[in-house]
């Protein structure tokens, strides 16, 4: 079949068009034009008018920037360097320059010790679309993790809930870490509830029995539910588990045993080395975790509510800057 005449045109007209009116569509019309607008020029482009411009239809942006997210083209190296080439003129990421505290250089490893504030938020925190599907699911490489980390805290992004198979995919996803021992990946999913429910005992026995009890998982999904509330600790599976590990001689049997006893106390609180041993290859790490102490945050952000403006104690300058991520958690 003959080419069209808009296939036949130069690439760099083509791109011009494409430019000038943006559409997600038109790559789809033909390979040919699709091959043509594949650079990183136009890359860049998309991503300045969908992600960082208000087109007054929330809506529709919202499925655009979803389908953005989605393309292959849209890898952790690229996002990375379209952030950095977007904000670097203004050196923060909220977009203005002059910034008495700017938000620079953007911290891809670690995104939640960025400072902002409740008027200073990163111009990422209005991408409101969906996590594309591929950042749900293993293999968990370090890519795939610090991309979600990076978007859950820095973007107003969510799971697709209302899709049946995305939340498949997205518990699939979270036991395929436990069951890799992606530490970081379960991270992720214990402390961000727009990854997820908080776990409960059927996460803690798949992670002990299905998982192999990785001790640095299996405290941190039980530490994160005692966290959220949970309170019922009973479980046959489990305490059979623990009776066989002991008698084996498995040391994390004592362990884990160790763990729920205190947990089916009244108000039981896991102590975090109560129990604990060293192995090649079975260290517990602990994380003092940055997202577990949610009940400290408000008091940060917002004390002057709740402290007594007549109190001598009361001093709105004491009150300090919060990070990202205390903004992020109350949200």
């Amino acid at each position: 079949m003959p080419l069209s005449p808009l296939e036949l045109l130069p690439a760099e007209i083509l791109q011009e068009i494409f430019l000038l009116s943006p559409n997600l569509d038109l790559p789809l019309a033909s390979p040919h034009i699709a091959s043509k607008l594949s650079t990183p020029h136009c890359y860049h482009a998309v991503c300045n008018h969908f992600l960082t411009s208000n087109l007054n239809d929330r809506p529709r942006q919202t499925r655009l920037q979803s389908r953005i997210f989605a393309l292959r083209w849209m890898t952790w190296s690229f996002f990375q360097s379209h952030v950095t080439k977007t904000y670097a003129r203004a050196g923060c990421l909220c977009g203005e320059s002059g910034c008495a505290v700017p938000i620079w250089p953007p911290d891809f490893t670690n995104p939640l010790a960025m400072s902002a504030n409740m008027g200073h938020l990163p111009q990422l925190s209005y991408i409101k679309c969906r996590i594309p599907a591929k950042l749900l699911h293993g293999p968990w490489t370090a890519d795939k993790v610090q991309f979600l980390r990076f978007l859950v805290s820095t973007t107003s992004m969510t799971v697709d809930w209302a899709d049946r198979s995305i939340r498949q995919l997205t518990l699939q996803g979270k036991k395929d870490a436990i069951l890799s021992r992606n530490y970081d990946a379960v991270d992720l999913f214990n402390h961000n509830r727009r990854l997820g429910k908080p776990p409960t005992m059927e996460m803690v026995r798949f992670a002990v029995i299905e998982g192999g009890c990785d001790r640095t998982i299996v405290y941190d999904i039980m530490a994160t539910a005692r966290m959220w509330g949970y309170r019922y600790w009973e479980d046959s599976a489990l305490d059979e588990w623990v009776q066989k590990a002991v008698e084996e001689g498995n040391p994390k049997g004592p362990w884990l045993r160790l763990k729920l006893k205190e947990l089916r106390m009244m108000n039981g609180y896991m102590g975090v080395y109560t129990g604990d041993y060293t192995r090649d290859g079975d260290v517990l790490d602990v994380r003092h975790h940055r997202g577990s102490r949610i009940q400290y945050v408000r008091p940060r952000i917002w004390g002057h509510k709740f402290m007594n403006r007549n109190s001598s104690t009361y001093n709105r300058n004491q009150l300090r800057t919060p990070l990202l991520s205390d903004l992020i958690r109350v949200a």
